[in-house]
């Protein structure tokens, strides 16, 4: 059975204080096969982890099939550590409150969670932004950068 790849690659601010004016993108490319699609899209103002969440709701809705095997790579070590050891699980447990602050990002991980749950096999990979087998993701996320 073929797996499907999905890499994502999103704006990385290096911990700069996003505003309102700070140009922002996500790019994912779906692999299948032989087959292969890009989706992106750019704007301004998102966090790299709300463009990374962002990012996978968009590729996972994309999906015809959901049995068989995921793999999402992402450039992103918070989103994929987060996706890995399955933190969600807690927060929803939690009813969505962290102790010392408020989950980040909420709507986005409450849309995520049930499409993650849908795919009986999925697991997540984080690869640097300069891993070759994200040249493709982190290009495109280039091209998309360039017109903001």
């Amino acid at each position: 059975m073929s797996t499907i790849h999905i890499y994502t690659a999103s704006t990385d601010h290096h911990d700069a204080q996003v505003t309102a004016t700070t140009p922002s993108a996500w790019a994912v490319i779906l692999c299948y096969d032989q087959h292969q699609k890009a989706l992106t899209d750019g704007g301004y103002g998102q966090t790299e982890a709300a463009l990374t969440l962002t990012a996978i709701i968009h590729a996972l809705k994309m999906l015809k099939r959901h049995d068989l095997p995921i793999h999402i790579h992402t450039t992103s070590p918070v989103i994929a550590e987060h996706l890995t050891k399955q933190h969600y699980l807690t927060w929803r447990q939690e009813n969505w409150q962290l102790a010392d602050k408020p989950l980040e990002d909420l709507q986005l991980w409450q849309e995520l969670v049930p499409l993650i749950e849908s795919c009986p096999d999925i697991i997540f990979t984080y690869h640097d932004n300069a891993d070759k087998i994200m040249t493709t993701a982190t290009m495109t996320l280039s091209a998309v950068m360039t017109k903001l």
